[in-house]
């Protein structure tokens, strides 16, 4: 005989059911979830990009001055715009996502500061006019976004990268410069890295996508000051300024680096005092 229900089990049941019902279709997450606010650059695809890198109103976003994209408005040359992301503005910075609505590939990089400034230059490739956005999480789960439009004839990311044309191209693959300058009292430090890659997109015909994905920027004792993730958009032969925050006692930074071939490669960069530096930089290759 099969045994019949609880009285009480059937009162709870039901009350869950009519609580339910009362909130109607939305559930708790998206109850709590944030406002979607308007665009100041206005694009059609504002909406994806919210979704996609904001985490579609899991939490707050706000247009941030504190957050400051320089680039050149009018592009002329599609293949290696500058762009210059400045945070300084803003405390407990966690990561940097940089995005362009209307590239193909949408992901530019995503920067990690730790002991470093909130801050990173870099080239990328267009391939239409397109805003150019920095989305900066901070330690209070808040997305200050920063960005600006810009001008471009296009058709940087669909053409086949300058080396495919040399022929000893892979000889110098993965190879390192890296320079280091303190200020005055050493109190600031600007690293600029270069490494010699193709940076393949994937969408020229007949080459598949080849690209550095991963930068670790740290200390001799271990410390990190800064990763990089890094996305297809990136232009040949890449080239990032950061900010590490370096300590009287560092003598010299390490950059280690990889692609999605499983190239691996390291630059030690001396870092000397401001009063004896006369321009150390490093050289070095894939391993």
């Amino acid at each position: 005989m099969q045994k019949m229900p609880h009285l009480k089990s059937i009162f709870f049941s039901s009350v869950f059911m009519l609580f339910a019902s009362s909130i109607g279709p939305l559930d708790f997450a998206q109850a709590a979830s944030f406002e979607r606010p308007a665009d100041p650059l206005k694009s059609v695809m504002w909406n994806q990009m919210y979704d996609e890198f904001l985490d579609g109103g899991a939490r707050k976003v706000v247009f941030d001055k504190n957050v400051v994209v320089n680039t050149s408005q009018n592009v002329e040359d599609q293949f290696h715009v500058p762009v210059t992301v400045d945070a300084r503005g803003i405390t407990d910075v966690k990561e940097i996502v940089v995005f362009s609505d209307l590239n193909p590939i949408w992901h530019v990089l995503t920067y990690k500061p730790q002991e470093a400034e909130p801050y990173i230059s870099f080239r990328f490739k267009v391939q239409q006019s397109t805003p150019i956005r920095a989305a900066v999480l901070t330690a209070d789960n808040v997305w200050h976004v920063g960005g600006v439009n810009l001008e471009a004839a296009g058709g940087g990311c669909t053409a086949p990268a300058v080396a495919h044309g040399l022929p000893d191209w892979t000889l110098r693959l993965a190879e390192v410069r890296a320079k280091i300058w303190r200020s005055i009292d050493n109190r600031e430090a600007r690293l600029r890295v270069r490494i010699q890659h193709p940076m393949d997109t994937g969408l020229a015909d007949g080459i598949p996508a080849f690209f550095i994905e991963k930068l670790n920027i740290k200390s001799a004792d271990g410390r990190s000051f800064g990763q990089l993730q890094i996305q297809e958009p990136i232009s040949e032969n890449p080239a990032f300024t950061l900010m590490p925050k370096l300590k009287s006692a560092d003598s010299s930074v390490i950059v280690d680096g990889r692609d999605i071939e499983g190239n691996n490669f390291r630059a030690v960069v001396p870092a000397p005092a401001r009063s004896s530096q006369l321009g150390s930089s490093a050289l070095t290759g894939a391993r």
